[in-house]
């Protein structure tokens, strides 16, 4: 076996992840708005500080509701079909598709941005164009999640796959089947948290893919035992489903995705 799984359990995703609380039936499923970034050479450091700035305006915009969470993470390890062309990747969520529309209103950036200093402003938005480039965005629709209580300098391993022709129910079905094994494993301390993100609007970063599929962990170790199979779920899917075996449930899932990519990443900021 590789050092690597091609995981059949797993989907960025980026980070993305981590609003499992946020999916209520009485409420709209929130969407996760993914931007990919590429950072400029030698301004890492300006980068980081201009998102600092920028975490003051999304604490803003979501205590007035306009978004429901802002996260900023840093690719820490490929593990599979990975790409170079981006560094970081900041997550959107949004409520409902009213939220997103109201972006459109440039009067709700007032009172945020009215928070900033004139420095600030000019070190954030004045010099951000030329601290990096947007590579893509990408759209997603939250499905499915488990655990929570993320925060800073957290891992999550996340794994980009495409159904194969036809199956898209079918393994979206497979994925919905595993939640009470993953709540399972993550009472045993296996993981943190577990979501799955479902893409509703592609610009293909990566190739082309249906799902995201974040495991959250504490620590990059934790995420690395768990990548390269020293830490599994069999035991916890023979829990939940005593009279199934889970390499014949394995095989089955694998039979209908294709695997796109898989990462690591850094949780660097989130809003309060």
């Amino acid at each position: 076996m590789k050092a690597y799984r091609y995981f059949s359990i797993s989907a960025i995703a980026i980070a993305l992840f981590l609003v499992s609380k946020l999916c209520l039936a009485q409420t709209p499923p929130p969407y996760g708005e993914v931007s990919f970034i590429k950072v400029t050479p030698g301004m890492g450091e300006n980068y980081l500080s201009a998102m600092k700035i920028f975490k003051k305006t999304n604490n803003s915009r979501k205590a007035a509701k306009s978004i429901s969470s802002w996260q900023l993470y840093r690719r820490v390890y490929p593990i599979d079909k990975s790409t170079l062309d981006f560094d970081y990747a900041t997550v959107e969520v949004f409520a409902s598709g009213k939220e997103m529309q109201a972006r459109k209103d440039f009067a709700s950036y007032d009172a945020p941005f009215n928070e900033l200093s004139a420095k600030e402003i000019v070190n954030a938005v004045g010099s951000l164009s030329n601290i990096r480039t947007i590579v893509a965005r990408d759209l997603y629709t939250f499905r499915l999640g488990a655990g929570g209580g993320t925060k800073p300098g957290d891992y999550v391993m996340l794994t980009r796959v495409k159904a194969t022709s036809g199956n898209l129910d079918a393994y979206e079905k497979t994925l919905e089947s595993l939640k009470p094994v993953i709540e399972e494993a993550i009472k045993a301390g296996k993981l943190k948290s577990w979501n799955v993100w479902k893409r509703t609007l592609a610009t293909n970063v990566g190739g082309a893919s249906d799902f995201t599929i974040g495991f959250g962990f504490n620590t990059m170790d934790e995420a690395l035992s768990y990548a390269s199979g020293k830490v599994e779920i069999s035991a916890d899917f023979k829990k939940v489903f005593p009279k199934e075996e889970y390499s014949v449930f394995r095989s089955k899932q694998i039979s209908l995705r294709e695997l796109v990519s898989q990462e690591i990443w850094e949780l660097v900021d989130i809003t309060n």
